[in-house]
């Protein structure tokens, strides 16, 4: 049986492989049929996400998680947080807050990115 530190460890890896924009580490951590919510509504696929990071359209500079939860539920890792990021997207630097719950679901020898979804921070005025 899988535990907590496992899924943390795991979605401690995909956060490296975005900022180093590795998309061969992130195809295999990626389910074929993965769909990533961003905090905007915009949905991606696996493909879509992985062409935008390959291509440096999104470029991931650094990403911080805390207040972090891992639950198991019928077979699925779902691990939910807060993450701080810095992204340029389409040349324009953000600093971005979310609080994000992410799917892991079993694959095999190891666990695949099946959904992600988060939802904005607004830091009070």
């Amino acid at each position: 049986m899988t535990d907590a530190s496992t899924i943390l460890k795991l979605d401690q890896e995909r956060r490296e492989a975005m900022i180093r924009a590795d998309v061969d580490a992130l195809t295999e951590l990626f389910a074929d049929d993965m769909m990533w919510i961003h905090a905007t509504a915009r949905v991606d696929t696996k493909e879509g996400l992985l062409q935008s990071i390959g291509s440096g359209k999104t470029k991931y500079l650094a990403i911080e998680t805390g207040d972090e939860t891992v639950r198991f539920h019928s077979g699925l890792a779902f691990l939910s947080g807060v993450a701080v990021m810095k992204a340029e997207i389409a040349g324009e630097t953000r600093d971005i807050q979310n609080r994000y719950t992410i799917v892991y679901a079993p694959a095999g020898e190891r666990w695949k990115v099946v959904n992600w979804q988060s939802t904005s921070v607004r830091k009070p005025s």
